[in-house]
């Protein structure tokens, strides 16, 4: 059970880690699109999609988290 905590653990890590780098990618992008004076139509729904990508980041790396207890109260 445990080699299936650790598969889990390491595919929630990563993609985690991969959608919070995106979303804030995404974010930080629009914000400096927004600071140059783009209209709203130009960088809002790009930062949208940025926080949206970054929260489902943070869902995936909590969901590593969850798996990595569950090893160590098995180990």
């Amino acid at each position: 059970m445990e080699k299936k905590y650790r598969r889990i653990w390491f595919r929630s890590g990563a993609i985690g880690c991969t959608l919070i780098g995106a979303g804030l990618s995404f974010a930080l992008d629009a914000l400096a699109l927004r600071l140059d004076g783009a209209a709203w139509w130009a960088w809002g729904p790009e930062g949208a999609v940025g926080l949206i990508v970054f929260m489902a980041g943070l869902a995936f790396f909590g969901d590593a988290v969850r798996y990595r207890v569950h090893m160590d109260r098995e180990g």
